[in-house]
């Protein structure tokens, strides 16, 4: 029976190989379960938040200033502002698409959220002044030759997202800040650095140079959100029409000899709002002297931002609150050739439009509205 047994056991440890194996590990001491340390494991868990919220920050900011580059520049030009906050700043420095309504009325909302590429108006050393928003709290803004970097993240609001170079100084489209340059000669770049706390902007300074300042909460008024229209006070009579619409046929300025210096005014003004560059240069006058060849080279310097950056509706809304008040103009005329037509503008200063006498006898525009 011994032998048996002995034999069974011998052919179960053949049959099944890995049984000493099994065995060995079942008898294997079990490892010993180590306490969790808590302290360790709030600080790692501490350090991943604040690593989180710092990625997130970030992540917010930069969102912040890829939807300012992506948001609709064009405010709106508002008929009835009876009920709303309307401001006319002592300066505006607007380096969106509306640049050209500086000098135009403002509504303000003084509890709007204010973000990159906002215009704000604000009380500065010199009266109320707006400007453009170009930091936020807690930002580092730097200008460089005209980029503006926040926090080495440049900003894409209104162009401004790359240096200008020397060779675009002068070209409306590749320069944003061309437009304040107020006289002949361009204006330097005077590059700076501002860190803001909170309640703290950078904006757009343009004292002596293009750069940048700092104002806080304090000095803030409220944020532009729209301009205050203005309608046309003067129009063509039917009769001056008539003239005007045959003018237009085959630009005979024998057709305006009946013509008033007013009403070949007005038509030349329209011809402007309607964009109509062929007609308003057919108006213009044909005579040569220093003056009207000053007049001339300023209208082919300006022409191209006319054609591409002027919209009717803005010619419409400029013209009608600078020629105020042309409906009740009076005609002097100063020499043989030389005259003016005067009328008081809207704010009740009077504005005087040179005109010249043609060698046919007939008055013809020698002015040119500014443009920049």
């Amino acid at each position: 029976m011994k032998e048996f047994k002995a034999k069974l056991k011998e052919e179960l440890r053949q049959d099944a190989p890995f049984t000493n194996d099994i065995k060995q590990r079942i008898l294997q001491p079990k490892p010993i379960k180590r306490k969790c340390n808590w302290q360790v494991v709030s600080v790692s868990i501490a350090a991943c938040f604040i690593i989180g919220l710092m990625l997130f920050v970030e992540f917010s900011q930069k969102n912040n200033l890829q939807t300012a580059s992506q948001q609709n520049e064009l405010l709106p030009i508002v008929d009835d502002v009876s009920s709303l906050d309307v401001i006319e700043p002592k300066y505006a420095h607007l380096l969106g698409e509306q640049w050209m309504l500086h000098f135009l009325p403002m509504i303000i909302d003084k509890e709007a959220t204010i973000t990159y590429g906002d215009y704000i108006a604000f009380y500065g050393t010199d009266g109320l002044v707006v400007s453009t928003v170009l930091g936020l709290g807690n930002d580092n803004v730097t200008m460089n030759q005209g980029q503006i970097l926040v926090d080495n993240t440049a900003l894409k609001v209104h162009g401004l997202n790359e240096q200008i170079k020397n060779e675009d100084i002068n070209d409306p489209f590749n320069n944003s800040y061309l437009f304040h340059n107020w006289g002949t000669k361009p204006e330097p770049f005077i590059d700076k650095s501002i860190s803001t706390k909170e309640k703290e902007f950078v904006v757009y300074d343009n004292d002596e140079g293009h750069t940048i300042m700092k104002i806080n909460e304090g000095q803030l008024v409220g944020k532009v959100v729209g301009f205050q229209n203005f309608e046309l006070t003067f129009e063509l009579t039917e009769q001056e029409q008539q003239v005007f619409d045959a003018f237009k046929t085959d630009y005979d300025v024998e057709k305006l000899k009946n013509m008033t210096p007013q009403a070949i005014t007005k038509m030349f003004l329209l011809s402007d709002i309607e964009k109509d560059y062929e007609t308003y240069e057919a108006l213009f006058t044909t005579n040569i002297n220093e003056e009207t060849e000053s007049v001339r080279r300023y209208y082919e310097k300006t022409k191209i931002v006319r054609q591409e950056l002027f919209t009717e509706k803005i010619n419409r809304l400029i013209i009608a609150n600078l020629f105020a008040g042309l409906e009740n103009a009076e005609f002097e005329q100063q020499t043989d050739t030389i005259g003016v037509v005067k009328f008081l503008s809207i704010e009740g200063t009077q504005t005087e439009l040179r005109m010249e006498k043609n060698a046919q006898g007939i008055w013809q525009p020698a002015f040119s509205r500014g443009i920049y």
